[in-house]
Order: structure tokens, then C-alpha cells, then sequence
């Protein structure tokens, strides 16, 4: 993965941190209450709503707190009990036990209610996978023991960003070692009618070129060195474009360069490495960091909107 060649306003990014508690609230609030709320049956105490719960264990990874640190400033913060109307806040146990109830699925649907009004249809993809280090030795002891990191020490992430603002439309969370092709269906698989599609070699086949055109999408992608497409089909077509057009196709492919600037905000920010040991909490883990990334995107998109000013500038 290179350099990214763009990056957040800075004027934007000053402003942000002194409202995104605020603002971020009212984000995920707005979206969380959209859900069904669970009836409460039996006697006993009455629990506490399952969509604060998952405003709160989102709002923590957002402003970058532990579980601890949640305990003595975010739980008797009164800004947040006023904004939840709650007298006070449940117990750091309390989210990480109902945050092992939130499938992938579940994630996944709340963050496609949660960019729905912020992205033009058909919406514009880029496309591209990166991998995420397990928690195991520190970077000093590899160092120190002259130990490289390989594929087996990591998660592979993929994503779908949207080309017009940078958020992430969609993601999947994979062994290191599956091939990335067919996560593109799956990550596509939500959109009923679909835009330009820039991928990389790795998703780059006969079979996602016509899935994507099937969705009336124009899928754009670099052919691999063995690619011979033969007969008259969008495949063979799209190597003509190439052979015929190579600098007007690099022009197009090079946007692809603003994945790098997602992935370098989401490992910069919340790390670049999962803490949970098990292969479905760290799917959990790692799709909450995608939804908090995306609520401070959106916090950027307001601020620019009021103050009219471009939310991304050259890095």
C-alpha cells in the first residue's frame, strides 16, 4: 500500500475534535433509534435498550477509549446521560457482554442505514483489501528477535468506499490467505443498481466484471500479465479499452489511490491491530471501527457543508 496523496482539512479536523462528542451522539442516536426496540418480559429489573448500548460501544471506539477508560470519564459524563436521557450509564461489563450479542450482519445493516442520505445513486466504488495485525508479540520483540510479521499474524479487511466522499459503503473481514475475488459480490451485493467500480488485480475477473455490469456499473480494473480475454463479451472489451486508451485508463484507475488515505485513517486512529482473540469478536471489533470512522467522516461532511470549505485537500 503507498502513500496517500490526500487527507483531511486540517481546518476541518480542529473543529471536529471539539464537537464530536456532540455531534456524534446525535448521529448515531438518530440511526440507532430507527431499529425495533426489544419488549421486556417477566419480572426483574428492566435492561437497559440494546441501541444505547451500541451507541455507547460505538461513541468509545469514535473518541478512542478503553473499556477502563470508559468507566471513570465517559460513564458520569452529563452531557452524555442528558443526550441518551438516562439518569446514568451502564457498567464497562455491561457493553462489552451485549456487544458479544452484535453479529456482522447486524453491523453491517446498521451502517447501511447510516450512510444511506450521504451517498449519491448509483454510487461510485473503489474497492481494495489490507491487512490488520492479531494481537501477539510487539513490533520491538519482532525487532529484537530479528522475527518477521507474516500473513498468519493477520486479518485481511476489505472495503468499498464511496468515490465522492470516502466513506465505507460496505467491508468483509477474511483469513489472510482467502483470495480477494470473490468478496466483491459479496460486498456489492447490497446495491441494486451500481456506478463506476475501480478495483485492483485482485478482484479483477471475467465473473465481477460481468456481476458489475449486470447492476449497470462500468467495472474499471488493470489486466494481469497472463490476461488473454478472447470472443465479444465486456471482458474482452474492457482489454481493448486498456490496450487502446492506457493513459486515459491509468488516469481513471489512479483514484484508486484514495483507498490508501481510508486505510491510513483507520489504522492511525483506532490501530493497527485487533485486540480480540477469537475470529468472530474480532470481526465485531474491527466492523464497529469501520461505523465509528464513517460517523467521523459524516461529522466532517456537516462541518464542511456549514463552514464551505473542502472536506478533503492534497496531502
Amino acid at each position: 500500500m503507498g502513500k496517500p496523496n490526500i487527507r483531511l482539512n486540517p481546518q476541518i479536523d480542529s473543529i471536529r475534535n471539539r464537537v464530536l462528542l456532540e455531534k456524534g451522539t446525535k448521529i448515531l442516536l438518530s440511526v440507532a433509534l430507527l431499529l425495533p426496540q426489544t419488549e421486556h418480559k417477566g419480572r426483574g429489573r428492566k435492561p437497559f435498550d440494546y441501541r444505547i448500548i451500541l451507541v455507547l460501544n460505538i461513541l468509545r471506539i469514535l473518541l478512542r477509549k478503553r473499556y477502563s477508560d470508559y468507566e471513570t470519564e465517559m460513564r458520569f459524563d452529563k452531557r452524555l446521560c442528558e443526550m441518551l436521557k438516562l439518569d446514568k450509564l451502564p457498567c464497562k461489563s455491561c457493553l462489552n457482554d451485549y456487544a458479544l450479542q452484535f453479529k456482522l450482519g447486524f453491523l453491517s445493516n446498521f451502517n447501511r442505514k447510516l450512510i444511506d442520505a450521504w451517498i449519491k445513486k448509483p454510487v461510485d466504488l473503489l474497492l481494495d483489501a489490507s491487512g490488520i495485525r492479531l494481537v501477539g508479540r510487539s513490533i520491538w520483540f519482532s525487532i529484537r528477535t530479528k522475527k518477521k510479521i507474516q500473513k498468519k499474524d493477520c486479518d485481511k479487511i476489505h472495503i468499498a468506499i464511496c468515490l465522492q466522499n470516502l466513506l465505507i459503503a460496505n467491508f468483509r473481514i477474511s483469513n489472510s490467505k482467502r483470495n480477494d475475488s470473490p468478496f466483491l459480490r459479496k460486498m456489492l451485493k447490497m446495491f441494486s443498481k451500481l456506478g463506476l467500480v475501480i478495483v485492483d488485480k485482485g478482484y479483477s475477473n471475467k465473473t465481477n466484471a460481468k456481476y458489475v455490469v449486470n447492476k449497470e456499473g462500468a467495472f474499471f480494473s488493470p489486466f494481469k500479465k497472463n490476461a488473454q480475454p478472447a470472443g465479444l463479451n465486456i471482458w474482452a472489451y474492457l482489454y481493448k479499452l486498456w490496450k487502446a486508451f492506457p493513459s486515459l485508463c491509468k488516469s481513471v484507475y489512479n483514484q484508486r489511490s484514495k483507498v490508501e488515505a481510508v486505510f491510513s485513517a483507520l489504522k492511525n486512529r483506532y490501530g493497527d491491530q485487533l485486540h480480540s482473540k477469537k475470529w468472530y469478536t474480532r470481526r465485531r471489533e474491527m466492523a464497529m471501527r469501520f461505523i465509528a470512522y464513517n460517523v467521523r467522516i459524516i461529522v466532517g461532511i456537516q462541518i464542511a457543508r456549514e463552514k464551505n470549505i473542502p472536506l478533503w485537500v492534497r496531502a
